[in-house]
């Protein structure tokens, strides 16, 4: 597996986690019984009303970025770039 593809493999993990999150409160609401299945219905209709999916997926967004950022950061390391410009002694001075 080349790099390019290791990236994109790594990013979809994030989207999946999403995925599976957006669809299972609703179905955990489905499924469970008495108070916690209320719960959870009532957190999935407001995750899926028009206004609490665009926040929804706003948050889970933002919380994906900084998820593949975070791995490709533990993966490259750091981004510390030292910025000296070297002295010349060739250069006349003015």
């Amino acid at each position: 597996m080349n790099e390019r593809n290791q990236s994109i493999f790594m990013a979809w993990i994030p989207m999946v986690i999403i995925a599976f999150f957006m669809l299972g409160i609703p179905a955990l609401g489905k499924l469970l019984p008495g108070f916690a299945g209320e719960a959870f219905a009532k957190i999935g209709g407001i995750m899926w009303s028009p206004f609490g999916l665009e926040a929804t997926l706003l948050f889970l967004g933002i919380l994906s970025v900084f998820i593949i950022n975070g791995i490709r950061r533990r993966r490259e390391g750091d981004e510390y770039v030292s910025l000296e410009i070297p002295d010349s002694n060739d250069e006349p001075n003015s």
